[in-house]
């Protein structure tokens, strides 16, 4: 089963061809395919990647993973 995602939840990311490192991180603000994610455990190698993104990066729901499974994108506003 797929788990909810919201604001403040820690979550992974692997590395693939759209995702250019593998970290953990926090969810700061959700959209509606993607999720802004503040990085906060990652790769020594990834360092200077990670500085250069300023710790923060957008990430499409399909790429994240809460407890080691997928997340359902939230419900338009409109659709509450």
């Amino acid at each position: 089963m797929d788990e909810e995602i919201a604001v403040g939840d820690n979550v992974s990311v692997r590395k693939s061809t759209n995702v250019p490192l593998s970290f953990k991180g926090t969810v700061e603000k959700l959209y509606a395919n993607s999720a802004l994610l503040t990085i906060t455990s990652f790769a020594e190698a990834d360092a200077s990647l990670v500085e250069d993104l300023k710790h923060k990066t957008v990430v499409n729901y399909k790429h994240i993973r809460k407890g080691g499974k997928a997340v359902i994108p939230p419900q338009p506003e409109e659709n509450k």
